[in-house]
């Protein structure tokens, strides 16, 4: 595999995880009140949260075992699931920066 997409694709898997945490840890009202989530957090955790978890162990696994796709069609589902991650990334981050900064006011 070329090693930029490889990377490109590393790192939309770190940010993927790293927006699913922080969605989870700042949205959950652990300290206060038990590990209780809000309906908007439960919907957005199965509708967002579950296919992202599916596409990260699915990156995981092709970037362990894989060590070539076959031909331009495996790069161009390479590059949708890299497109996928990120949005999927970006998106948590973005609404864990919106649910930090709402509880700060």
């Amino acid at each position: 595999m070329v090693r930029p997409v490889r990377i490109l694709w590393i790192i939309a898997v770190v940010v993927n995880i790293v927006g699913l945490a922080l969605v989870v840890l700042l949205t959950n009202p652990w300290f206060s009140q038990g590990f209780i989530l809000d309906v908007i957090n439960i919907l957005l955790l199965q509708i967002i949260g579950i296919p992202s978890a599916v596409l990260v162990v699915a990156s995981l696994l092709l970037l362990k075992y894989t060590r070539k796709p076959p031909g331009w069609a495996g790069y161009i589902g390479i590059i949708i699931m890299i497109g996928a991650l990120l949005w999927i990334g970006c998106y948590f981050l973005f609404f864990a920066w919106l649910m930090l900064f709402e509880n700060v006011r």
